[in-house]
């Protein structure tokens, strides 16, 4: 689950800007603005990170104290107001990593942050395909021949894992510490529940996958059907 910090006065931006993360399973929060007092350190704690920009503290904040901070592995988005577009080659030179005015798009916010996550999770690949199963590794959305399954978050955590481990043994404990919120109530049993009950929604005609005994689970890679017309032709697992 993501941690994700606004920190603006301006009750319209933060709507906004919390209808463009709404896509993602995370903790949202607010704060006022972005002390100095809470740089030490604290910005660390987040995996995204907007913040409400203008002249005034731009200037009164010291540009090496912020460098030193805003360079974290989160991902930063500053916003400045419509008409001090000059602001964003500052924000840019101070360590964000994207400057967005005040009237941004929505959409196209939603669109930056999966491209910001993709990259710091060192992937380009957000969308898996399986057969006739397609899944969001961003929004965590399974869709079977289009129709949107409503996974819920356990189950849909394990077949992120499958899904990017295809053709490999993916071990229990793998599964333990991959999957987020952690819980103290988890264990081996439990993962073996969640893969029970992904079996029942996704029938294994779909998804075949395999028990390792003593050991983990396994999603072969994707064949296609053979047809007359087509043989020999076979297609692997595709991640786009």
């Amino acid at each position: 689950m993501y941690k994700v910090a606004i920190f603006s006065s301006d009750e319209i931006l933060v709507k906004k800007i919390s209808h463009s993360v709404k896509f993602l399973d995370c903790n949202l929060f607010k704060f006022p603005a972005l002390r100095s007092n809470q740089r030490a350190g604290f910005l660390q704690n987040f995996d995204l990170i907007f913040v409400q920009k203008n002249q005034l503290n731009l200037e009164s904040n010291n540009p090496i104290l912020e460098s030193s901070t805003i360079h974290s592995p989160a991902c930063t988005v500053a916003f400045f107001p419509d008409d001090q577009a000059n602001l964003a080659g500052p924000l840019l030179d101070i360590g964000y990593d994207r400057c967005l005015n005040e009237s941004f798009d929505e959409e196209h916010l939603a669109a930056l942050i999966r491209a910001l996550l993709r990259r710091r999770h060192g992937s380009c690949a957000t969308v898996s395909f399986y057969g006739d199963l397609e899944f969001n590794h961003t929004t965590k959305q399974s869709f079977l021949k289009s129709d949107l399954l409503n996974l819920p978050m356990r189950e849909a955590q394990i077949l992120d894992l499958l899904l990017r481990k295809v053709g490999q043994i993916v071990l229990t404990d793998e599964f333990l510490s991959q999957i987020v919120p952690q819980s103290n109530g988890m264990n081996k049993s439990t993962i073996h529940v969640y893969i029970h009950r992904l079996r029942h929604r996704i029938s294994s005609n779909v998804l075949p996958i395999r028990n390792i005994k003593r050991n983990g689970y396994f999603l072969k890679k994707y064949t296609q059907p053979v047809r007359v017309k087509e043989a020999n032709t076979v297609f692997g697992y595709l991640n786009l």
